[in-house]
Parts: structure tokens; C-alpha cells; sequence
């Protein structure tokens, strides 16, 4: 009986080094918000015209090492950024479940912004204030205060895509466990208010879809 011969790990590709160059593209990229290859490629090699810089890019880009190195440089701005997944679905659900009633005091004046909590004050998405002299003698001064809310449409659609509350013909990605975890990192009332609503919205399709 001949015995079955075990297959040889594979060795890993040892990557080569990366030049000076190469390591300044790698950095300009990420730092670039759109991550574009050609305008990084042109900030490295400013002499070279467009058509160059996008065949050169589109070939240096497909290099293992620029690849792997690119992954690093992301990786070590999202952990410095504290960027993760649950940080910014905790954000988003900020924007989507806010009370606006918590802006106002009991007068329902508007609350000076020194006054609102970090929860309420990341939601306000602008500020105008206006100054008008009023009177005769000129002497006299009203100030308008004007504050733009992120938009809470916007901000449930997002967490209704993410949670695959809005596909069609498919069936509902809501895994519960995870979205347990996530509501979890959330302020007590914002994680009642988004397993409301998110059950609210489920239950809604699931009646559509009869």
C-alpha cells in the first residue's frame, strides 16, 4: 500500500524592501482621502504627466510589497484615530435617534452650546449666529442663533442598510448577536432607542413583503 505523500508547507514569498520612493507613495496614498493612485504617484514623481503617472501607478500598485505596506500604514491610522466598526455605528446612531427637545432649556430657549452634553454637541452639524443692531440709538444688539441637526433620515438608512433591513427578495441579514454587541457600546438610551426602532422598521418589511 503506498502511503499518501504529505504536500511541503509552502515557504512565504519574502517580500522585498521597499525604496524611498516606494515607501513615500505608499504614504502619500493613505494620506490622500480619496486614496487616488495617480494623484499620489504625481505628489512622488511631480515631473511625470497624467497618462505616466496612471499606467506607472496601476503597475507599482499591484507590487506585494506596496500592497502589504499600504495595509500597514492604514491599519496604524485607524488604530491612532481609535477608528473601529462599533465606534462608528455608535456615531451614526447618535445622528439617528437624537432628541431635539434635549437642545432647548425650559423656557425652550436654545441651550448655549458650553452646556450640551459631547453626545448632543457631535450632532449639530453648523452654526450661524446673526447680529442685528435694533433701536434708534443703535444701541441696542439681537442675536440669532441658528444650529443645523444632522439629518436623521440619512443616518437610519444607514443603519437600516447595515443591518440589511432594505434588501429585497433576500432574507434579513440581522444577526442578533451581533447587533446585541454592538447596541452594547451605546448609551443606555440611544441602544433602547436604535433596538426599537431597527425591530420597528424589520417588522414593517416583513409585513410588506406578505
Amino acid at each position: 500500500m503506498v502511503k499518501p505523500q504529505k504536500k511541503k508547507p509552502q515557504k512565504k514569498r519574502k517580500l522585498e524592501p521597499l525604496t524611498d520612493k516606494e515607501e513615500h507613495l505608499c504614504r502619500e496614498f493613505v494620506s490622500d482621502f480619496a486614496e487616488n493612485q495617480t494623484r499620489a504617484y504625481m505628489h512622488v514623481y511631480p515631473g511625470s504627466n497624467y497618462d505616466t503617472a496612471k499606467s506607472q501607478a496601476c503597475r507599482l500598485f499591484t507590487k506585494h510589497n506596496i500592497k502589504q505596506r499600504i495595509a500597514e500604514l492604514r491599519a496604524e491610522r485607524n488604530k491612532r484615530l481609535e477608528i473601529t466598526g462599533d465606534r462608528v455605528l455608535s456615531e451614526i446612531a447618535k445622528l439617528a435617534f437624537y432628541d431635539p427637545r434635549e437642545f432647548f432649556d425650559s423656557d425652550m430657549r436654545l441651550k448655549p452650546i458650553n452646556e450640551l452634553d459631547p453626545d448632543h454637541a457631535a450632532i449639530i452639524a453648523g452654526i450661524e449666529t446673526l447680529h442685528n443692531i435694533v433701536g434708534d440709538d443703535k444701541d441696542g444688539v439681537v442675536v440669532l442663533t441658528k444650529i443645523k441637526m444632522a439629518d436623521k433620515g440619512a443616518n437610519l438608512e444607514r443603519l437600516g442598510k447595515y443591518f440589511k433591513l432594505f434588501t429585497e427578495k433576500h432574507e434579513m441579514g440581522l444577526d442578533s448577536k451581533t447587533a446585541e454587541l454592538i447596541l452594547a457600546t451605546l448609551p443606555p438610551e440611544y441602544a433602547k432607542a436604535v433596538k426599537e426602532k431597527l425591530m420597528s422598521m424589520k417588522n414593517v418589511k416583513a409585513h410588506g413583503e406578505r
